[in-house]
């Protein structure tokens, strides 16, 4: 199984139910095609693991790049795996007002996903690049919120 992570910015100007709505169709999209993952969207970052068949998930991940609606692509992770890291595609997003409540909402989502996926069996560097990326991306004040 071949597992591809980026992080990217999104342009200032996306609206919340414009990434709300991209969201619903990337799992729409990507349960359609054989692709799981995650994708985590929080202060106009996106972290994004892909995985799948190695060609479906590298043409996804070009369609991604050429995307105008985000910037700052970086690759951060390709990997093949035994096994599937995600048994389906899911999205960890929210737009409440007040910021302390919407880190603990992620992390504990992200943290359900995490432990609830195979992805903790893994021994290659995917768990690892997703696990740092989305705890600094969370990080508020230098305190991580558990929730």
């Amino acid at each position: 199984m071949f597992s591809l992570i980026y992080k990217s910015v999104a342009r200032k100007d996306l609206a919340h139910k414009d990434i709300k709505d991209m969201m619903q169709k990337a799992s729409c999209f990507n349960s359609q095609n054989a692709i799981t993952g995650c994708l985590v969207y929080h202060k106009q970052c996106f972290i994004h693991l892909l995985e799948g068949n190695e060609k479906s998930v590298r043409r996804l991940f070009g369609k991604i790049s050429r995307d105008d609606r985000h910037g700052d692509i970086v690759l951060l992770n390709v990997e093949e795996n035994t096994f599937s890291l995600f048994s389906n595609f899911s999205t960890v997003y929210n737009n409440f007002e007040d910021v302390q409540d919407q880190v603990r909402h992620k992390r504990m989502l992200f943290h359900q996903i995490f432990h609830g996926a195979d992805i903790v069996k893994s021994p290659g560097g995917s768990k690892l690049t997703l696990w740092t990326q989305v705890n600094n991306l969370l990080k508020t004040k230098n305190k991580l919120y558990y929730g």
